[in-house]
């Protein structure tokens, strides 16, 4: 991690209006997605919080999720562990909520439903 001089930064902002428009935009998607995983991890219930996971990172279409990194570290973000992630993951495909196919997740039925 870099840390640099705050007059430096402030001046470089002031002098690139589109730079600085673009570390605004990173700031805000790191802050939602701070946001995010304190809202997820409130949640007790390891079923719960792994489909809020899924809602939260749902795609355009509203129900497909492309998975970014690989389970074992989505289990981390989540705060559990690897085998729970995946017994849970098992159990709500079972259960017909969710469909999966390889890193892409389809969701039948939402976190609401």
């Amino acid at each position: 991690m870099c840390i640099y001089p705050k007059a430096a930064v402030l001046s470089a902002l002031r002098a690139d209006p589109a730079h600085a428009m673009s570390f605004l935009s990173l700031v805000a998607h790191q802050v939602i997605e701070l946001r995010h995983r304190l809202e997820i991890m409130k949640v007790r219930s390891a079923k719960e919080r792994v489909m809020l996971y899924l809602d939260l990172n749902v795609g355009p279409d509203g129900r497909t999720v492309n998975l970014r990194s690989q389970l074992q570290d989505i289990a981390g973000e989540l705060g559990l562990t690897r085998e729970v992630l995946y017994r849970t993951l098992a159990s709500l495909e079972q259960a017909a909520a969710i469909e999966r196919t390889g890193a892409r997740i389809l969701l039948k039925k939402s976190f609401g439903s």
